[in-house]
């Protein structure tokens, strides 16, 4: 009985100090200060081949801390570090410089905060990778590291990790490189209304959408058109075309590449020349003139050609057209009678040829010019009777006077030729 007694007063004993202890273990436990180490962004899709950038901060949980020992992880099969950057940084002092291995998959970033920081978004670095390979990657913050509390003791913070996840995926194609035999600039025109164009195939790319409108901007569905790396079009209008195109890699439609096309098949319009013969002061034609203009409504007239055809040259020839301009002067050389015709050239190539007979004769222009003539006859008649008058109408009896000189002279002239003939017929 004494034994049962004595036990059981040890185990009391026992229960009673030891529950203190237990007590003041979990409460140590509870009130030891707490911090947080996170990413931004702690999540992220990225394409294959790009760079970007992952913040790591610091939350403090309203504690005070004055150094960090961060140690980070990362698949070196998929990602690599290309700028790490310690210029901005909550920590002001390092006690050993950051270095990075993107062999190893690792980085390390060690330093102290003097007189201590409270913060829940405190920056510690900002780091720059490129994504190498497809997959998903992992940034983490190794066990290994460490903060420690402004307590004057370098009492070690107890810290929760967070972690970084990155999905890479496959670079989309770039945009196509789109060539054209019959359309090879976009700046210029052309009179073929039927293109042909061709698009270089990328590594990976395994079709293509495309589509053919008057819009600039256009951005094909995701239908694909197969895998031919050309396409033709057929009888387009008159107009400025676009085609659009796109690739598709990997399951992955890429940019889209926008070619312009001019087409003009029209020629320029219709026209008439108009000529003009210069009268000179013998009575003959001294020049004649061709003057010719026209429009183009799309690409624009970019010049004449002239040839001239003489309708005394009875043979069969083809006329030779020379570059000229408006108003063009038939040369001196061609006879009367001529044909003279005119080529317009629009700036896709488009020809539109006109013709006008000229004729180098006085009548021609008489003849055009009939209104003019018949003014000036008139003209000239009242101006001599206006002298006749002012002259006490002695003008018309001189001109009279004139006239049988004239005529008396013509008929000695001839009285005296037929004397000549009977003196030789004699």
């Amino acid at each position: 009985m004494f034994k049962k007694v004595v036990l059981f007063s040890l185990f009391t004993l026992i229960v009673l100090f030891s529950a203190p202890t237990f007590a003041l273990a979990v409460e140590a436990r509870t009130l030891l200060q707490q911090a947080t180490i996170f990413f931004s962004p702690s999540n992220q899709t990225v394409l294959e081949g790009s760079v970007f950038e992952v913040s790591v901060f610091l939350n403090t949980k309203k504690g005070s801390v004055n150094a960090v020992d961060l140690n980070l992880r990362y698949p070196a099969d998929k990602l690599e570090i290309v700028r790490p950057s310690a210029g901005k940084s909550l920590i002001e002092v390092w006690l050993e410089p950051p270095f990075y291995s993107n062999t190893e998959g690792r980085a390390r970033f060690s330093g102290i905060v003097p007189n201590g920081i409270i913060t829940s978004s405190g920056l510690i670095t900002t780091i720059t990778f490129r994504a190498k390979k497809t997959g998903d990657a992992k940034i983490s913050v190794a066990s290994v590291s460490k903060i420690l509390a402004n307590d004057g003791m370098g009492t070690e913070v107890q810290a929760e990790f967070g972690n970084g996840v990155f999905t890479i995926t496959p670079r989309p194609a770039e945009g196509m490189r789109v060539t054209s035999e019959t359309h090879p600039f976009s700046s210029e025109w052309y009179n073929n209304n039927n293109p042909i164009l061709n698009f270089e195939k990328e590594g990976g790319v395994t079709d293509f959408s495309y589509v053919l409108d008057d819009r600039p901007n256009t951005i094909p569905d995701n239908t694909s058109e197969g895998e031919n790396v050309s396409t033709s079009f057929q009888n387009l209008n008159d107009g400025i075309w676009y085609f659009h195109i796109k690739g598709q890699r990997q399951g992955v439609w890429g940019a889209t590449t926008h070619f312009l096309l001019r087409v003009d098949a029209t020629s320029p319009a219709q026209f008439k020349p108009q000529t003009d013969a210069v009268i000179a002061i013998g009575g003959g034609v001294n020049r004649t003139l061709v003057s010719f203009f026209t429009t183009d409504a799309l690409s624009g007239v970019d010049h004449y050609e002239v040839a001239v055809i003489d309708k005394a040259n009875k043979e069969a020839i083809s006329p030779i057209f020379i570059w000229s301009e408006s108003p063009y002067q038939l040369p001196d050389t061609v006879s009367g009678e001529s044909k003279v015709i005119v080529r317009a050239i629009d700036k896709a190539g488009n020809v539109r040829d006109v013709s006008v007979d000229v004729s180098r004769t006085p009548k021609q222009w008489i003849e055009k010019n009939y209104a003019l003539v018949l003014a000036i006859v008139l003209a000239l008649l009242i101006v001599l009777l206006l002298v006749h008058y002012l002259t006490g109408h002695r003008v018309l009896k001189h001109i009279g006077r004139i006239f049988r000189m004239v005529a008396a002279e013509n008929r000695l002239e001839k009285e005296k030729e037929k004397e000549i003939e009977e003196m030789m017929n004699k």
